[in-house]
C-alpha cells in the first residue's frame, strides 16, 4: 500500500472564537501541536506490577506564531484576539487539521479554553506569542474526510 507524508505546514489551527460557524486560521504559526493524557493508576505490589487507565484524561494544543496585526475584516486570528479570549475566559470551538481537508485526512476537533498566553519580544526579532488550548470535555472528535 502507497503512504503520503502529511506536510506539517498544510496541518494548522482553525478556531471560531467568535462562535458564529466561522473557523479562521490562528495566524501567522510557526509550530502547533495536540497533546493527549490518559493518565496511570500504578498498583504495582509485591504480588506484580500492574497498571489500569486513570480517569484523568487531558487534552491540549499548543502553538507558537508571529503576532500579526490586521486592518479590516480579519481573515485569521490575531494575538490581540487570542488574549481578549483568555482574558475573557472564553470558550470555543477550535479544530486541528488540513485547512482544506480532502478525503483521507484526519480533523481533530472540540470545545477549548486558553489556559496559558505568552507574548515574546526578542531584540532583533518579530514578536512572537505561544498559547495553550486546553481541551474543556475530552476526548477530541477526530474526523476522517470521506
Amino acid at each position: 500500500m502507497p503512504e503520503t507524508k502529511v506536510s506539517g505546514r498544510d496541518y494548522i489551527l482553525l478556531a471560531d472564537i467568535d462562535g458564529n460557524a466561522t473557523f479562521k486560521p490562528v495566524a501567522c504559526l510557526t509550530t502547533n501541536s495536540f497533546t493527549s493524557t490518559n493518565d496511570t493508576i500504578d498498583s504495582t505490589s509485591k504480588c506484580g506490577n500492574s497498571y489500569t487507565p486513570s480517569p484523568v484524561f487531558s487534552q491540549s494544543f499548543d502553538c507558537e506564531g508571529f503576532a500579526i496585526d490586521e486592518t479590516g475584516s480579519p481573515s485569521k486570528d490575531s494575538y490581540q484576539q487570542l488574549y481578549a479570549a483568555h482574558a475573557a475566559k472564553t470558550q470555543f470551538a477550535m479544530k486541528m487539521g488540513k485547512a482544506t481537508p480532502v478525503a483521507g485526512d484526519v480533523t481533530y476537533s472540540g470545545s477549548v479554553f486558553i489556559s496559558e498566553f505568552t507574548v515574546t519580544a526578542d531584540d532583533a526579532d518579530d514578536v512572537k506569542f505561544t498559547a495553550t488550548f486546553v481541551v474543556t470535555t475530552p476526548p477530541l472528535t477526530q474526523t476522517e474526510t470521506a
